[in-house]
């Protein structure tokens, strides 16, 4: 009797431990992404206004610089997997005339080989899938083509990712609206390097001949990876002719991997920066994010940050569960086990061979 009691102890504390784990993994999974979801604040949008989608410092694990073996391969799958939800969700409350990415697209965009590379674009667009009626707009980062500390920005660099992202320096113009784009990666140091100066050249002859492909009439927004005010101490001269010549109205940047409002003034000229934060939990930043602007045609804005859940307090949570559940059932696994034992010795005590031998 008592045996058959702690059998089905075993049993029911073994069902408790799968469905304590089951609840936890679905609040980890969808549960804090649909609070996530519900808690965000959308901007109203219009059928004039400028509906922008904003993704920053998204630094999609590469195969470089990741554990290898199973290891690696967890941490691209989980990596994907936070970001493909995000992003769905974000798209799901949010109906963008633009996505726009600004910068740091790839982890390891910048010494990926080709062959990588190939496979980062697959991954990035089945993470990032958005419908034909959306415009996307992608910003190069330091990630992307280097240009920061000892990795050194190359034309080859940056033609691979033209090749699969789009020009570098651009002018896209939706609705009453122009979005300038500018390759500030390659405006990161003070002095570029020898093997730099043709990109950093093309970035100055960009601003410099911009003017004719401008429309007076359209309300500009000026988007790159690096924050106006990391430029301006080291290119001032570049940088307040492009201001001069585009005459933003808001600016939109990333690379800091945290949130910032940014009151910038050129002169008699001012306008508003906005830096959105990383979105992606690799980053060890407390607040991640997408961030959504709706731009109305009169210059006003309506601008919102979209916060994502901690994706390091889960798998913490995973982890103290799955030890919560093997304690559980471990009493219970051990009966088990002891029971299994004392069957077979039984069975052992009684086998007729023995039996034979020891009549001998």
């Amino acid at each position: 009797m008592l045996k058959k009691c702690l059998w089905y102890w075993y049993i029911f504390t073994l069902k408790v431990s799968l469905v304590l784990l089951v609840i936890v993994v679905f609040i980890g999974e969808f549960g804090c992404f649909l609070w996530a979801f519900f808690t965000w604040r959308i901007p109203d949008q219009s059928r004039d206004s400028l509906n922008l989608l904003l993704i920053s410092d998204s630094q999609i694990p590469g195969y470089k610089e990741e554990p290898e073996g199973i290891q690696g391969c967890i941490t691209r799958v989980d990596t994907d997997w936070y970001l493909f939800k995000a992003f769905y969700l974000a798209l799901a409350s949010f109906s963008p005339d633009a996505v726009i990415h600004l910068g740091d697209i790839l982890d390891e965009g910048s010494i990926a080989t080709d062959e990588q590379y190939e496979e980062y674009k697959a991954r990035h667009d089945k993470i990032f899938h958005t419908f034909d009626r959306s415009e996307r707009i992608y910003v190069a980062g330091d990630n992307d083509i280097g240009g920061e500390w000892s990795d050194i920005l190359t034309e080859q660099k940056t033609l691979r990712f033209e090749q699969h992202f789009g020009p570098i320096n651009d002018v896209v113009k939706l609705k009453s609206f122009q979005i300038i784009k500018i390759n500030s990666a390659s405006l990161l140091r003070r002095k570029p390097f020898r093997e730099e100066r043709k990109i950093y050249n093309k970035t100055v002859d960009f601003i410099n001949n911009l003017s004719p492909k401008l429309d007076k009439e359209k309300i500009s927004i000026l988007v790159g990876h690096v924050p106006i005010d990391e430029i301006s101490v080291k290119h001032d001269v570049p940088l307040r002719k492009l201001i001069r010549t585009m005459k933003p109205t808001y600016a939109f940047s990333g690379h800091l991997h945290e949130p910032a409002t940014v009151q910038h003034e050129f002169g008699i000229f001012t306008f508003t920066e906005y830096v959105v934060p990383t979105c992606s939990y690799r980053m060890g930043t407390k607040m991640m994010g997408a961030a959504v602007a709706v731009v109305g045609n009169d210059g006003s804005i309506a601008y919102s940050i979209l916060p994502l859940p901690s994706r390091y307090l889960f798998l913490h949570v995973y982890l103290v569960s799955l030890c919560v559940s093997l304690v559980i059932s471990l009493p219970g696994f051990m009966i088990f086990v002891i029971q299994m034992l004392e069957k077979r010795l039984v069975g052992t005590k009684h086998d007729p061979v023995i039996m034979k031998l020891k009549d001998l």
